[in-house]
This record gives structure tokens, C-alpha cells and sequence, in this order.
């Protein structure tokens, strides 16, 4: 009897290389879209956390001064106390995400009305563009 020896060959065939590329294909892709969404939701959570932090100092600044600041302006320079001292309420001008000004509006008693106009800094807007309001009112 003549037997043919039949060496294993070492490798992968070409259809296990395509299965496997398509896979890790499909896994990268699944990772690439959820990581890019979440950019956006990265800079209205730091909106949201600039808007808490200058809604605190403008609490502070009213209970110094018995009434809300005017503008953002007067919590990083405010005017003296009654009984003399300066204090700085924000450290430095706060900037949205996209290194635009935040607007503030003085409301009266009910305190102020912060603003963000997103990406392209116009009032309105979709997406990434949408306005943020400190009181969530979506105006």
C-alpha cells in the first residue's frame, strides 16, 4: 500500500482570515459610533455643571449683597461687602464647552437665566447646536 503522507498545513485559509476581519470590523465600528455619540453628551454635562457652579456664586454673591449680580462679570469682580471685604465669586470667566460666553439674564427674584447656544453659538438650533437654559425650560 502506498499512503500519501498528508502534512497538516499551518495557517489559516482565506475564508477564516475574511470571517475574522469581518467580526473585528463589525465589533470596531459597534465601539467607534458609541464613543463619538457621547462627545456631545460630554459638553452639555459640562454646560450643566458650569451652569450649578455660577448659579452657586450668584447665591453667594446675593447673600452678600442682597440682591442677584447683573451680569457674570460682577461675580468675578464684585463690588465690597458691607463690611468692607472683597471676595471673588467665580475664579475666572466660565466658557462653554465650545469657548463661547454664557449669557446671563437677570430675572428678578426668580434669579438669573443662564444661557448656552451650543456649537455654532446662534440662539436655536438642532443637535449639537440646541440652545442649553440653566432652568431647563427649553424656551
Amino acid at each position: 500500500m502506498n499512503r500519501r503522507e498528508h502534512k497538516p498545513t499551518a495557517g489559516f485559509s482565506l475564508i477564516e482570515l475574511i470571517v475574522v476581519i469581518t467580526i473585528l470590523g463589525i465589533l470596531a465600528s459597534t465601539v467607534v459610533v458609541s464613543v463619538f455619540g457621547r462627545s456631545d453628551q460630554a459638553r452639555v454635562a459640562a454646560v450643566r455643571a458650569d451652569f450649578s457652579s455660577i448659579m452657586t456664586a450668584s447665591r453667594l454673591f446675593r447673600e452678600d449683597h442682597k440682591r442677584w449680580p447683573d451680569n457674570i462679570e460682577e461675580l468675578l469682580s464684585p463690588p465690597a461687602t458691607q463690611n468692607g471685604s472683597n471676595i471673588d465669586y467665580l475664579s475666572s470667566e466660565p466658557l462653554d464647552p465650545w469657548t463661547l460666553e454664557y449669557y446671563y439674564y437677570e430675572l428678578g427674584d426668580r434669579g438669573p437665566l443662564l444661557i448656552s447656544f451650543g456649537a455654532d453659538g446662534i440662539e436655536g438650533g438642532d443637535e449639537y447646536n440646541t440652545d442649553i437654559y440653566s432652568d431647563e425650560s427649553g424656551r
